[in-house]
């Protein structure tokens, strides 16, 4: 049987409240596996692009590439964990995560985004209740 893991997102208002949008922490299983990559530390994008009713971490159909996390220079085009996030009946996957350089200034690029790096990092498999639950309460948390 595959491993099934666990879905949370911690929302956080900016370092500066009212003058930086909320910052978000995506845990797996519990941890911010996201966080450090390799030699590459790196910080999510902010809830205001992650979360919401139009949220990029809701899998699309044909299934698209989404930053989550990008290098923590400061410059979001400058690297990213980016993996596609499908649906395969109640699961949802995360896989062939890739680092884009110049790519995405924030976590979907509209456009071709052949290439990349891949990063040595598992697919991801979640059940797609909790999951999808869990988008829509960090949502609206941040709401």
């Amino acid at each position: 049987m595959d491993t099934v893991n666990r879905l949370d997102i911690e929302t956080r208002a900016g370092p500066r409240a009212a003058a930086d949008p909320p910052t978000v922490r995506i845990l797996v299983d519990g941890a911010e596996v996201l966080r450090r990559i390799g030699s590459m530390e790196l910080v999510a994008f902010p809830g205001t692009d992650l979360l919401g009713a139009r949220s990029p971490l809701i899998p699309q159909d044909p299934a698209q590439r989404v930053a989550l996390y990008h290098c923590g220079c400061g410059e979001p085009g400058c690297g990213v964990a980016a993996p596609l996030i499908t649906r395969h009946g109640e699961r949802i996957t995360w896989s062939d995560f890739r680092d884009f350089v110049g790519v995405f200034h924030e976590p979907v690029f509209d456009g071709d985004v052949g290439g990349g790096t891949p990063l040595r990092l598992p697919e991801l498999t979640f059940d797609a209740c909790q999951y999808l639950a869990e988008v829509e309460r960090a949502s609206e948390d941040l709401g």
